[in-house]
């Protein structure tokens, strides 16, 4: 079986020899084509596993360590870099507040390496793309309720069919509501999510579908433990945060999306997509320079308002023809995109210390001094160009994105009006793929990215600093095994960060652009069903990720915080027949070796080993029950946030999901 005969045959709901959209690579082509990596997520793994958080939706992905951002959200670093933004169905979305909710997924793509060929501003080590889920063509229905450890209860339901008699008019509706505590005092969360989707198709060659998303949440600000080692010594549950921390947000996003086949060989594209999100009031404590004092943990409490606004314009052309023997897919497009963050209404509160091992709240304070507002904008306008070259066993990949960026940076009290800048990248790649046989083959790439750091603060010139560069280097090998039912990668690559933005050692206030940082590593990933009722999915990573210059030269060497040296993945399932007909057990293990808990490397997180269980049992009239056990062995084990905290992951957890199908 060749890798273009593959479509029928699927692990965890994944087509194997086939990219499941073209979100995330503008491509259509056999994976065993493409001249980079590519790992995906598939819905059916999801529900598996009964994650309803993203960082836990990625951690079946060789290469990819959560995080948690600044306000609580997951986060993640690929391939040692952090990835500050993520794609949503190919439009960027920028993460300082953006929840992205898995109730509206219906798979997750990894792109490995440099994506500023064709998204612009990204971090060298990949980018994240969620694919919603979209309205199907004959009626379906699923809802569930779920209850477990810490309080945890949630509800969904998911309903998709015709709205016409017709069929021309389809529609799909998710909803979803979370009410959560936690292992970790005073910890809770509530979450509610609406998703309706239309897509009108007037003919065989034409669609259109909008997509809108209402997303409310209310929760308590944990900013977990602090840089020391020390912190390791007190209960994981710990919180030094006050009662009265908390983060409300509300976010609206949308898109349109427009396709029209052209011809047999071309295809026309055109999209929008708008997200909106207000944080009306945020209450938290940073920890104080230097974080402990003895036992004494350090603590200014910080209160402001925050709007994060993205909007993205896209206009796609996808083609085929031939010149002679030589066959040619190419892509181009045009964007226009703008992002907002501001800050607003800043409040702090100095010197408010409580104890490491006996923490008792100091409540709120009767003196807060004003910090002010700051804002960054960030407007684009791009045109980028690809082209998929095939010709006998070899495959060429060329293309790149010349953009134009102005980025204006404003501060209360700093600067007036504004500090504005504008550059005009261009981010190549290109890449080669030689098909020893049809089911193996051997590729190579190269790459570079691009972005704007003026959120990361001034240089002691006043203007905001120039675009980090990225760049990387891939070989690899990818292979079709078993007749079909597996597929196979490695990769090597080198990845450099050329002009990062770092801390000036003389004025901490202001940074300068004397960083470089380096991440090489290799990279491995099976997915396979040898057997109808068994599916496997296996990934591990070698990791070498360090800083070559800095501003301060005693971390020079050092490795990056949060990158673990090895991380290896196995999650598998098993579905029963005869006696047990109904049945189906899985279960996964996740290691990650010991990480450097700040950029000092003045202490590091331990290893750990941790393993997940579930069992699936299907009953009668579509309903099933479904038992998850998460980090069965009660292993302690953290990892890292902003701001060099670090965070302890919940303890041994149980989940009961009972669903209903339509």
């Amino acid at each position: 079986m060749s890798a273009t005969e593959l479509d029928a045959v699927t692990v965890y709901g994944r087509q194997l020899g086939r990219i499941p959209g073209e979100t995330a690579t503008k491509s259509g082509a056999p994976v065993l084509d493409i001249p980079f990596s590519v790992s995906i997520v598939p819905r059916e793994l999801l529900d598996l596993r009964s994650v309803s958080n993203i960082g836990q939706a990625t951690e079946t992905i060789g290469g990819v360590q959560r995080t948690i951002g600044f306000s609580g959200n997951q986060r993640f670093r690929i391939r040692g870099f952090q990835a500050v933004s993520t794609l949503r169905d190919g439009f960027r979305q920028s993460m300082s507040q953006p929840e992205v909710e898995l109730q509206g997924v219906e798979s997750i793509e990894v792109l490995k390496g440099p994506a500023s060929a064709l998204y612009g501003r990204f971090e060298p080590g990949g980018v994240i793309n969620f694919v919603s889920k979209r309205p199907q063509e004959r009626f379906a229905a699923a809802a569930s309720l779920a209850a477990g450890s810490d309080d945890y209860a949630r509800a969904s339901v998911d309903v998709t069919g015709p709205v016409d008699a017709a069929a021309t008019l389809l529609g799909r509706l998710n909803a979803a509501h979370e009410d959560a505590g936690s292992f970790r005092d005073g910890i809770d969360s509530r979450q509610s999510f609406l998703a309706p989707t239309l897509e009108w198709r007037p003919d065989a060659h034409t669609s259109l579908l909008a997509r809108f998303e209402y997303l409310e949440r209310d929760a308590a600000f944990d900013r977990g433990l602090g840089n020391s080692p020390l912190f390791l010594e007190v209960p994981i549950g710990r919180n030094y945060g006050e009662d009265f921390m908390r983060i409300r947000k509300r976010q609206l996003s949308g898109a349109l999306e427009f396709d029209r086949q052209l011809s047999a060989d071309w295809r026309l594209r055109l999209g929008a997509y708008w997200s909106d999100v207000r944080v009306p009031e945020e209450e938290f404590f940073n920890y104080g320079f230097p974080t402990l004092t003895g036992t004494t943990v350090n603590r200014n409490f910080v209160s402001y308002r925050e709007t994060q606004k993205d909007s993205t314009l896209q206009a796609e052309l996808h083609g085929r023809w031939r010149t002679g023997p030589v066959e040619h897919r190419v892509l181009a497009g045009v964007e226009r995109a703008v992002d907002r963050l501001a800050f607003l209404d800043g409040r702090i509160a100095y010197g408010n210390p409580i104890d490491l091992f006996d923490p008792v709240p100091t409540g709120r304070p009767d003196t807060y001094v004003d910090a002010g507002d700051s804002r960054y904008e960030f407007e684009t306008a791009a045109l980028y160009l690809q082209d998929e070259i095939a010709w006998e066993r070899w495959r060429w990949l060329l293309g790149g994105r010349y953009e134009r960026t102005d980025t204006v940076s404003f501060y209360t009290g700093g600067i007036d009006p504004a500090v504005t800048r504008r550059d005009r990248p261009f981010s190549p790649r290109a890449g080669v793929t030689y098909l020893l046989t049809p089911d193996l083959s051997v590729y190579a790439s190269w790459a570079r990215s691009f972005r704007n750091e003026a959120d990361a603060g001034l240089l002691e010139s006043g203007l905001t600093p120039k675009p980090t560069r990225g760049e990387q280097v891939e070989l690899g090998i990818k292979s079709i095994l078993a007749d079909g039912r597996a597929e196979a990668t490695f990769a090597l690559f080198d990845l450099r960060k050329t002009d990062a933005v770092v801390a000036d050692p003389v004025d901490w206030n202001l940074v300068i652009q004397a960083g470089e940082l380096r991440s090489r590593g290799a990279e491995a990933e099976l997915s396979m069903r040898l057997r109808d009722a068994w599916t496997l999915v296996a990934a591990y990573a070698w990791s070498d990720a360090s800083i070559r210059e800095d501003s301060d030269a005693s971390i020079v060497g050092n490795r990056l915080a949060g990158v673990p040296r090895h991380q290896a993945s196995l999650w598998t399932s098993l579905a029963f027949d005869g006696r047990l007909s109904g049945l189906t057990l899985g279960g996964g293990v996740l290691h990650g070796s010991e990480q450097a808990a700040t950029t000092a490397n003045t202490f590091f997180l331990p290893a750990y080993t941790r393993i997940d269980l579930n069992a699936r049992y299907a009953l009668r009239n579509g309903f099933d029950l479904l038992l998850n056990i998460d980090n069965v062995g009660d292993r302690r084990y953290y990892i890292t946030g902003g701001f060099a905290q670090i965070y302890p992951q919940p303890p041994r957890t149980l989940r009961l999901t009972l669903g209903k199908r339509w």
